[in-house]
């Protein structure tokens, strides 16, 4: 169990992808509270710091399942992306001067170095039901770059306009 599991005290199921898959789909269509992480070897939160864990927090249900991969899971990360944040969350959204404070703008800085000096990075979005969140009920977008001190930045509303910038990055398109 990794370091935050332990210190938060739950528990995870461990099933494979198409199990984990069809949990979020049918929380997804029950209308249930869920969210997922992909947990990337070495990340503060995973389980196997040697394999990409996908965690999959179904909050109504409170139940927490795990999946591991050998590479990252593009594909499955795509589909639940969609459906959690809807289906233009990957898609380039404009942003006016001023739409993103400066504090998150340094935090775009810093994961645009990590890419440009190809240091391995990876990202979490922290609903505020979230058990890995430990802001009190914030939102929290948390990243981690190899060989650096993670970073996060806490939200009262949800920061969507920070996380398609994120995630653009994450999936390489931006």
């Amino acid at each position: 169990m990794c370091k935050a599991c332990d210190e938060h005290r739950f528990a995870f199921e461990t099933l494979d992808e198409q199990s984990m898959a069809a949990a979020a789909r049918a929380a997804h269509d029950a209308g249930e509270a869920w969210h997922f992480h992909v947990l990337a070897p070495g990340c503060t939160f995973s389980p196997d710091r040697q394999a990409y864990a996908f965690l999959l927090e179904l909050t109504d249900q409170d139940r927490v399942i795990c999946s591991f991969f050998d590479e990252k899971p593009v594909a499955v990360n795509k589909e639940l992306l969609a459906l959690l944040h809807g289906a233009d969350a990957l898609l380039d959204k404009a942003m006016a001067a001023g739409d993103i404070a400066n504090a998150d703008r340094a935090l775009l800085d810093g994961i645009a170095a990590a890419i440009s000096s190809g240091k391995p990075w990876h990202h979490h979005m922290m609903f505020p039901a979230c058990q890995l969140n430990q802001s009190g009920g914030r939102w929290r977008i948390f990243v981690e770059v190899e060989g650096e001190e993670p970073i996060w930045r806490d939200y009262d509303g949800e920061p969507s306009l920070v996380l398609n910038r994120i995630e653009r990055l994450y999936f390489g398109l931006s």
